[in-house]
């Protein structure tokens, strides 16, 4: 028990408010006529790059409070490459069945819906990611698979992203001068926005404080930098984790 503790504690993303888990090479269908797009944002039972294996029902109670059939206001959102600010549509279904989750989803009459049509049917954009974070009570490590077994996670959002990306390290072989640069922006961005809050708010927090640990992490390319400002990133996560 108390190896299967620590093995949690060694998870890669154990302080990240917010993860970003990519999937690709399962088919998607998108119609420019309709403005319809269906496919899956997530697989079950395969063991990802961060040695998670998401099992069915992981998205259950996401479902039922923020799903498209839920009464909340806060519905789970289509957006583009994780943008807050720049939801594509909505989605029409989304549902858990027995490869992963399942959504379909009409995409809005606005110049970046049309863009990500067409970017649909060229094959530019052919991936899906979404945005959750851990419930880590609900996790349990499998030393057999040598994997952490996710039955539930807490969903804010799926979103349509650029063949490739990495959205947990976004800052994986910057210059030192701009790591500085991006470590002081960060911190402005995140003081200005501790003043405001609300649901949306608390999504975009989750998203600054994950690009703060992202950047506390990534080695610096050539020369030493400046010494950015000291942020104790473990009392910031944790003052907002459970937001």
């Amino acid at each position: 028990m108390d190896k299967i503790k620590t093995m949690k504690k060694q998870h890669q993303y154990i302080n990240n408010p917010i993860v970003y888990k990519a999937l690709s090479g399962l088919a998607i269908k998108a119609d420019e006529t309709s403005r319809t797009v269906s496919g899956y944002l997530a697989a079950f039972g395969v063991k990802d790059l961060q040695d998670d294996i998401l099992i069915r029902g992981c998205f259950a109670k996401s479902l039922s409070e923020h799903g498209v059939n839920s009464t909340s206001p806060q519905k789970i959102a289509y957006l583009y490459q994780h943008e807050i600010e720049k939801p594509i549509g909505r989605f029409t279904r989304l549902e858990e069945d027995e490869k992963g989750l399942y959504f379909e989803a009409e995409i809005d009459k606005i110049p970046l819906g049309d863009q990500v049509l067409t970017q649909y049917q060229s094959g530019t954009l052919n991936q899906h990611s979404i945005g959750f974070r851990y419930i880590w009570d609900k996790i349990e490590y499998d030393e057999m698979e040598k994997a952490y077994i996710v039955k539930e996670v807490k969903l804010f959002e799926g979103s349509v992203v650029t063949i490739g990306a990495n959205e947990n390290t976004p800052f994986t072989g910057m210059k030192s001068a701009d790591l500085t640069s991006h470590a002081n922006q960060l911190i402005r961005e995140t003081e200005a926005f501790l003043k405001s809050m609300g649901e949306e708010n608390a999504y975009k927090l989750r998203q600054l404080i994950s690009k703060h640990i992202a950047l506390s992490q990534v080695e610096p390319e050539h020369t030493q930098p400046p010494k950015p400002q000291k942020i104790d990133y473990k009392k910031l996560t944790q003052s907002i984790i459970n937001l």
